[in-house]
């Protein structure tokens, strides 16, 4: 990530050299620190399992016949997404 910061950075600066005098920006790379948890990668399954477990879980759910009937279209709105609280 620090590399693609960087990277970007010099770019950007790259493309603004052109600019003259008061114009001109200058800038320093900020400090890039990723944290990533040992339980990331199951953070997914964990929010699915949370989500299965309310009672709204199968009023959002499309069952296979529903699927069988329209295709794929019916996953590209999802309810969940637009309920209100």
């Amino acid at each position: 990530m620090s590399k693609i910061v960087k990277d970007r950075m010099k770019s950007n600066s790259d493309k603004m050299s052109h600019l003259s005098g008061i114009q001109q920006v200058s800038s320093t790379a900020p400090e890039v620190k990723v944290i990533a948890h040992d339980m990331q990668r199951f953070a997914v399954w964990f929010g699915g399992s949370m989500l299965a477990a309310t009672s709204e879980f199968k009023r959002v759910c499309h069952t296979k016949a529903q699927y069988d009937e329209e295709g794929p279209r019916i996953a590209r709105h999802n309810a969940v997404f637009s309920a209100t609280m």
